[in-house]
């Protein structure tokens, strides 16, 4: 396969179509369950969003949860780097495409082998995973239900046994499932760039890379303004605060019900699902880096300069062009999603601030809702299916799909300039 950009989207086609498959099994479901939920269900664990049309808990047998649970596995990680993963283990040549896909997934440290890279990424996962879940088994005194939330926390996925997520529970509960998300919403970029930095070469430590700092400074800028917009707007619960304004950042846990906050609330929420993880992640939205990247053009283009520098770095420009479409394809994408909601469900005036939060959430695969997604029709289901599936791939590696490879042109035109602004 020529174009490399083809392989993930269907490795994670094939993987929803089997994962409906077998939610659809006899002693999986309740009569509940029908095509349409198994398919929706599936779409969003394999996407790790945590949308759902029923609940985890009741409606799904426990093998029926294994099987969400093993989605939601295998789409944090990705189809292709355990496809990748097994034809390295069992010795087989890998192709240049796959490679490059999975390589450009996870943007390398350094000079690491696929091999090790690969081998490192799941090692680190099922580590913190487990960690995750000997604190969740103390605290539940529940096994399956804290290994389904470490899983599920450390993907960024949002599924819960609870039909009320988080709500009512302790900070034992939220304090390694907060944990869990943030790591797993960093990036393996970044943490294995911590890992080396702190412990695997204590004697050579090295600078973080700009990429790292970025991500931090980012990351801690987002989530520390979202918790001072979010107690301001909710009556000084600085607790659900700390924790919503991580989650919304594409996790999809609750401590308080989204339905119940105010619409200045939600208008926080949202740019900060939008923007979601970090490069690299279980994590879906824009990404941290993209968000510095234009905030740093900005900062030039009023300061009237021409390159893009930072901490004696300069951005490559074909870097700030893609940073460009992904802003532009992403926000094509959920204004298209919003306005075909509206068609859909009979375009009532009073529910835009719901619909544009569930388009937001699906795409930018949070999982968060104002309550409304079991009770969408049919079509709006199946639209956020699509668009869960979109936010996952990549915008732009699906409008990529979508345009025929243009050979290089040596040919240069005059300048001419255009007013804006």
């Amino acid at each position: 396969m020529k174009r490399p950009e083809v392989l993930l989207p269907i490795t994670f086609l094939v993987a929803i179509a089997v994962g409906t498959g077998l939610l659809l099994l006899p002693g999986m479901a309740s009569e509940r369950v029908g095509p349409l939920e198994a398919f929706f269900t599936a779409t969003s664990a394999v996407c790790v969003t945590g949308l759902v049309v029923v609940d985890t808990g009741t409606d799904f047998t426990a093998a029926g949860q294994a099987v969400i649970l093993g989605l939601i596995q295998l789409g944090g990680l990705g189809i292709m780097t355990f496809s990748v993963l097994a034809l390295v283990l069992a010795g087989r040549r890998v192709r240049l495409a796959q490679e490059t896909a999975v390589k450009e997934t996870f943007t390398t440290v350094g000079s690491m082998s696929l091999g090790r890279l690969l081998l490192t990424i799941v090692a680190v996962t099922l580590l913190l995973e487990a960690v995750g879940f000997l604190a969740l088994d103390h605290a539940l005194d529940d096994t399956w239900s804290a290994a389904f939330h470490s899983v599920s926390a450390f993907c960024n996925a949002g599924f819960s046994l609870s039909s009320h997520s988080l709500q009512g529970q302790g900070a034992g509960v939220t304090f390694p499932i907060l944990f869990l998300l943030v790591l797993g919403g960093l990036g393996f970029t970044t943490l294995l760039e911590v890992g080396r930095n702190l412990w695997w070469r204590r004697a050579k430590r090295r600078r973080f890379t700009l990429h790292a700092r970025l991500v931090f400074l980012t990351s801690i800028l987002l989530w520390g303004g979202g918790t001072l917009l979010l107690t301001a707007t909710e009556g000084g619960d600085i607790r659900n605060a700390v924790f919503m304004s991580a989650s919304a950042r594409t996790a999809g846990f609750e401590t308080t019900s989204v339905g119940g906050l105010s619409g200045a609330s939600l208008l926080i929420l949202i740019p900060l699902m939008f923007v979601g993880a970090s490069p690299g992640s279980t994590g879906g939205g824009i990404k941290t880096t993209t968000l510095a990247i234009l905030v740093m053009v900005a900062r030039a283009t009023l300061r009237g300069r021409d390159r893009i520098v930072v901490s004696e770095r300069e951005i490559p420009r074909g870097l700030v062009r893609r940073m460009a479409a992904v802003v532009f394809c992403s926000a094509v994408v959920v204004f298209v999603a919003i306005f075909l909601l509206h068609v859909f469900e009979g375009g009532r005036a009073d529910k835009v601030l719901p619909y544009t939060f569930e388009a937001v959430s699906a795409f930018c695969t949070v999982g968060l809702s104002t309550g409304i997604t079991a009770g969408l029709t049919g079509a709006s289901k199946v639209l956020l299916c699509v668009v869960m599936f979109v936010g996952r791939v990549g915008s732009l590696s699906f409008f990529i799909l979508l345009v025929r490879d243009a050979p290089p042109s040596h040919v240069r035109y005059p300048e001419e300039r255009v007013h804006i602004g």
